[in-house]
């Protein structure tokens, strides 16, 4: 901190001490120098820095790559047997959907293979085998088609999203939505944005922070509209009709990749962000901060230090004076304003 003394001339104030005698006349004046007080200012030194901006966007998280189930079948529903973030392991029943109609045409092609097996075995004869064959094939995709009226779990998951208000009897056609699974650890932090409209602030396996109750962990862009690599394929990118609120679309428990950017985290990162936030899916929100600008070692100063009338400039300090200096300025970020011409490295200058 330095300080400049304004002229610090002296306002005379004129305090007039009387002694009266018996006649009131004034004997005497006395005159009391009064100062102004010192004007004080700082000063900065121009150097190099490497200057950073971001901003702040709101995010989901959640199971952002989830595979829709639906029905293979038109049918009545028997029964729904799952909640949403219900954890399954492969092959259990989600849903049935009733194959009755299909249990008189099993029975009698099972009654037509035992035959056609033991006429094999009590002749041994090679037309008889490849008769048996033949109907044990047939009976198999009879089973394959009682097997598509029962939805069950494709590998070991967590239920996602599942349809609401569907109660047993409904009737439902071939391709209805149930729900959505997705592997337990497969969370991601997905935002859209209009790439087209806005500058891009993400780049494929550029590092973000994502902020949590507070908790900030280091994530990686692992997909972005605009990207031709590393871009995950439709299938995992279905905005499914749910049948609550009368037939109203339903929340999509997947990201569209055409739309979203997405970002994932290292296992240790993931672990240590379920560890602290366990309900951080259940909540699905986030913030994401992006760098937007990036400038390494730019000569600056602070950004109170530039002036602008006719043209632009700054006050240098040399030799205990006041120098306006005109200046060449480039962007200013989060308080530093890029110098490009008029100042050196290690000038200084007052703020």
């Amino acid at each position: 901190m330095k300080k400049l003394l304004k002229i610090a001339l002296a306002a005379t104030l004129i305090l007039t001490l009387t002694a009266c005698d018996a006649g009131g006349a004034v004997d005497d004046q006395i005159q009391i120098p009064i100062y102004q007080p010192e004007q004080f200012f700082s000063t900065a030194t121009v150097k190099r820095m490497d200057l950073t901006s971001s901003q702040s966007l709101a995010a989901s998280i959640g199971y952002a790559f989830s595979d829709a189930l639906s029905t293979a079948r038109d049918g009545n529903l028997i029964s729904i047997n799952v909640n949403q973030y219900q954890e399954l392991k492969k092959g259990d029943v989600i849903a049935v959907i009733d194959s009755s109609a299909l249990t008189y045409t099993y029975l009698e092609q099972d009654i037509i293979t035992q035959a056609a097996y033991e006429r094999y075995l009590a002749t041994g004869s090679e037309a008889d085998r490849l008769t048996y064959e033949y109907e044990l094939a047939t009976l198999n995709a009879v089973q394959y088609e009682i097997d598509c009226y029962t939805i069950t779990a494709p590998y070991d998951c967590i239920v996602t999203d599942v349809v609401r208000m569907l109660d047993p009897g409904t009737e439902l056609s071939a391709g209805t939505y149930i729900c959505s699974v997705a592997y337990p650890d497969d969370i991601y932090v997905y935002l859209a944005y209009d790439a087209k409209s806005s500058p891009n602030p993400f780049r494929l396996g550029g590092k973000v922070s994502v902020t949590l109750t507070g908790s900030a962990y280091e994530g990686t862009v692992v997909s972005i509209p605009v990207s031709t690599a590393y871009k995950y394929g439709d299938s995992y990118a279905v905005q499914h009709l749910g049948w609550g609120g009368g037939g109203t679309p339903g929340g999509p428990t997947s990201a569209d990749s055409s739309k979203y950017a997405i970002i994932g985290f290292e296992p240790e990162v993931l672990s240590a962000l379920l560890e602290e936030t366990p309900n951080a899916v259940i909540a699905g929100w986030a913030t994401v901060a992006v760098t937007t600008q990036q400038l390494n070692n730019v000569l600056c100063v602070p950004s109170s230090a530039v002036k602008k009338r006719d043209t632009t400039y700054v006050y240098l300090y040399e030799n205990g004076q006041r120098l306006q200096m005109p200046v060449i300025t480039g962007a200013t970020v989060n308080g530093y304003t890029m110098i490009l011409g008029g100042l050196r490295e290690g000038d200084e200058i007052v703020l």
